[in-house]
Parts: C-alpha cells; sequence; structure tokens
C-alpha cells in the first residue's frame, strides 16, 4: 500500500509538468464580416484566386502558376512570399478552399542550441475556407482556418513562435483583408 501511494504521489507531481511539454496544438481562426453589397458581387471579388492583392492590403502582388497555385508577394521589408494551393472553388456555394504549401524564411536564429526558422507567418499545416453568403443587408464573408504553429518542438518556445502567436498573426491578417474587403465592396 506504501508503494502504491508513493507511486500515486509521483503521478501527481509528474501530470503538471507533463500536461506542459508538449509540442503544438491546433489552432482554429473565425472571422467574418457583413458588407453592404451583394453576394454575387462579392464572391466574384474573393474567388479571383489570383486577385488577391485587389483586395488585402498586405499582399502586394499575386503571381498564379497554373490554375491552382499562387505565389504571395507580401508588401513587408524583403517582400517575403506565400505559396498557396486552390483545394477547391465551388460557386454554387460560394465556399474557396485553399492551402499554404510553401512560405519564405524570414529569419533563423539559434534556439535551444538548434538553427530555428522563422517563416513568413509563424504556421505550419494551414488549410483554409472563405465563403460568402448572402444575409439581410447584403453578404457575409467567413474567413476560417486550421493550423499549428511553426516551431514544432516543445517548450520552450522561441520569442513569436507560440500557438497564441500563430492565432493571433491569422486573426490580424484575415481581420485586415475582411475590412479592407469590405471598404472595396461598399464603394
Amino acid at each position: 500500500m506504501k508503494k502504491f501511494l508513493q507511486l500515486m504521489t509521483i503521478a501527481l507531481i509528474a501530470m503538471p509538468m507533463l500536461a506542459s511539454a508538449h509540442g503544438p496544438t491546433r489552432q482554429q481562426v473565425l472571422e467574418k464580416i457583413t458588407i453592404n453589397a451583394a453576394p454575387e458581387k462579392v464572391w466574384a471579388m474573393v474567388k479571383d484566386f489570383g486577385g488577391l492583392h485587389n483586395w488585402h492590403p498586405a499582399v502586394a502582388s499575386t503571381e498564379l502558376q497554373g490554375d491552382t497555385t499562387r505565389v504571395l508577394t507580401l508588401a513587408s521589408e524583403g517582400s517575403p512570399t506565400i505559396t498557396e494551393e486552390l483545394i477547391k472553388a465551388d460557386d454554387e456555394k460560394m465556399a474557396l478552399t485553399y492551402k499554404i504549401t510553401d512560405m519564405t524564411v524570414v529569419k533563423t536564429i539559434t534556439f535551444n542550441s538548434k538553427d530555428t526558422p522563422y517563416y513568413t507567418l509563424p504556421v505550419s499545416t494551414y488549410k483554409a475556407w472563405l465563403t460568402v453568403t448572402e444575409v439581410e443587408g447584403g453578404s457575409e464573408v467567413q474567413w476560417k482556418a486550421k493550423f499549428y504553429r511553426s516551431f514544432m518542438d516543445n517548450p520552450p518556445v522561441p520569442e513569436g513562435q507560440s500557438d497564441k502567436d500563430a492565432a493571433n498573426t491569422i486573426k490580424g491578417v484575415f481581420t485586415a483583408g475582411l475590412e479592407n474587403l469590405k471598404t472595396i465592396m461598399e464603394k
């Protein structure tokens, strides 16, 4: 009985340590905006896979490579890129699905004696959905993504590479894009 109690005590002490020593967890970000414009008009802008630079302020240019791959060059220092693949565009449902397949390494640091890359966005295994639906007063655009942080090792995590940092970055990307889309569509 004494050994059992010792084992239970050790297990109870170790549980919190084990819970905090994990790699990344899957994150999800969902942002919505209502736009005073016809859904068909908004969908025409959103579904143009080669035209993200026309409505997202962070994108300087979009280069199509074939029908389903685009390379986004961002309007930030060093002109980093993000390569995305179109998975599906459904005109009937006004829904677009895509994923990130590659990103520029913007810098590399040494962290815990290892070279650690910082990518254009601090995410990996990123998949997103953009949908346009009719609502009273016009359209609702919903942008949702699921992803992991790019730093895949267990804590400690380098600055700017946590689950929270990844989610906040994507939230910022979505908010900036949707607000600018609203401004353009409501002119």
